[in-house]
């Protein structure tokens, strides 16, 4: 359901076509929401059915056809109404905590390795998510300038907050998830070098 959202909110900003939507959810909408193509054309279809959007072809190089989809005055209350209500979080659902804690079925080696994979993947998470808060901020990011245009200075301020406190509370969970990592590896550490002394003792 909240892909609808997501799409719309994309389309708040300025019209677009499917793939520029897809490459949206890949890149800045993609650190908080991501679809594939196979999901997003269907939900841009249900869209126009619901009259919550609404597209025009339009034709690229000389026989590629395209369409672009724009938001309708439906669509923005309907993404208002939603934007404007209480939090929506998903069920607990965490496939590397889960594996993590079974894991204790594996060689410890194993268990390092995880803790480091998963210590670099939020290393790099972290950093994509700095520099793309910095384009933000410098005013260099284009489709969030788009997003200004027309609006008044307190409007503007408050569309750059908003995402400047999405961005570093991501952050600051990716920076989280790190430290975590970071001790677990330190307390793994301890368990090896117990193991070890177990082991020269029994030889």
């Amino acid at each position: 359901m909240a892909l609808r959202y997501a799409i719309l909110g994309y389309l708040s900003t300025a019209p677009g076509s499917g793939y520029d939507l897809a490459q949206q959810l890949q890149g800045g909408l993609g650190w908080f929401w991501s679809a594939s193509h196979s999901q997003i054309y269907p939900e841009l279809k249900r869209l126009e059915d619901a009259g919550l959007a609404e597209s025009e072809p339009t034709t690229v190089g000389e026989k590629l056809e395209k369409r672009i989809y724009s938001i309708t005055d439906d669509g923005r209350r309907v993404l208002t109404d939603w934007a404007g209500g209480a939090p929506v979080y998903r069920p607990n659902r965490d496939p590397e905590r889960l594996q993590f804690i079974f894991s204790d079925l594996a060689p410890l080696e194993s268990i390092r390795q995880h803790l480091e994979v998963h210590r670099e993947h939020f290393t790099k998470r972290r950093d994509q998510l700095l520099e793309t808060h910095g384009r933000i901020v410098r005013h260099e990011h284009e489709r969030v300038e788009r997003r200004y245009e027309g609006r008044d200075p307190l409007q503007q301020e408050l569309t750059l907050l908003l995402r400047d406190l999405a961005y570093r509370g991501d952050v600051a969970r990716a920076e989280l998830e790190i430290r975590w990592a970071e001790d677990a590896l330190e307390h793994l550490g301890a368990l090896e070098r117990k193991a070890s002394a177990k082991r020269r003792r029994a030889a």
